[in-house]
């Protein structure tokens, strides 16, 4: 839901998934605001722009520190914070987890007792990618495959990262039967709904490592793997005369818009068309014969 403030330009949405329960997000677009909140969540806030860009200070745990784009800033339950200066309108996205979500999602990762984040502000790169791929998949409104794979490997990655405990994960292999196993069931159930907890237990890890190791060992994500095997099998069944209807409910898709939509994002043009040309092909190589 968006939510138009009392200043000008400044939109908070408030979002929430049905796959993630005890979490929630906030995106805030162009705030000049200083912020001041008591949390009763732990939270994490990832300031958008590049590296640099958008400076601006904030003070928690009795000292004030800068903070700019790239950022993650970290509260925990209990804890507050305040904006003390902006330099300019910032866009940022804000996660925020139940003490009870955030100790299931330590748990699953391999870290046990109580959480509590070493720093109140993190500026590492490749945890701000995950943070930026998460946000992103929220904001546009992804389906919730997409956003629970980002969700999961960007809690992950935190944990890892700035708890006071650091979990013990293994390295998998392309060869790793855990990711073997995850692809197999991919590839038989691919016009199903599969949740990352499905492929989980599947592949025997917790989803916050599978969500890792899956990208690490593949170069994809879950969802995004699951959704080629659907553009593929989609592709196959109009250049062999399905409909476009068809050829959605065959592959997995809600409809034919669905397919289509999917379809021009994908390759460039409709499914129709390519449908076409493939037919075009098929006569010609025909005729050669």
């Amino acid at each position: 839901m968006r939510l138009p403030t009392d200043r000008v330009g400044e939109v908070v949405s408030l979002l929430r998934s049905s796959r993630l329960p005890g979490v929630d997000f906030w995106s805030v677009a162009h705030s000049e605001r200083h912020w001041s909140m008591l949390h009763d969540t732990f939270t994490a806030c990832f300031v958008h722009g590049p590296p640099g860009a958008v400076r601006g200070r904030w003070r928690s745990r009795g000292e004030e520190r800068t903070v700019s784009a790239g950022c993650i800033q970290l509260m925990e339950a209990g804890e507050a914070h305040r904006t003390t200066a902006v330099t300019e309108p910032a866009s940022f996205f804000v996660v925020w987890w139940t003490p009870a979500a955030l100790t299931q999602a330590a748990t699953e990762v391999g870290v046990t007792g109580e959480i509590h984040w070493k720093e109140p502000q993190l500026d590492r790169r490749e945890l701000a990618s995950t943070f930026g791929k998460l946000a992103e998949a929220v904001e546009r409104g992804d389906d919730g495959a997409a956003v629970e794979h980002w969700f999961a490997e960007a809690t992950g990655a935190l944990i890892d990262t700035a708890s006071d405990q650091a979990a013990e994960r293994p390295r998998y292999t392309r060869r790793h039967p855990s990711v073997r196993r995850a692809v197999e069931y991919l590839r038989d159930n691919f016009t199903e709904r599969v949740s990352l907890d499905d492929l989980a237990r599947e592949s025997r890890l917790s989803k916050f490592h599978l969500a890792r190791c899956f990208r690490e060992t593949t170069g994809l994500a879950p969802h995004q793997y699951q959704k080629l095997l659907r553009m593929q099998a989609a592709r196959r069944h109009l250049e062999h005369g399905m409909s476009v209807q068809e050829a959605a409910e065959r592959s997995g898709f809600a409809d034919g818009p669905h397919l289509t939509r999917t379809f021009r994002e994908w390759m460039g043009v409709s499914p129709s068309a390519w449908a076409k040309a493939a037919r075009a092909t098929k006569h010609r190589a025909l005729e050669v014969r």
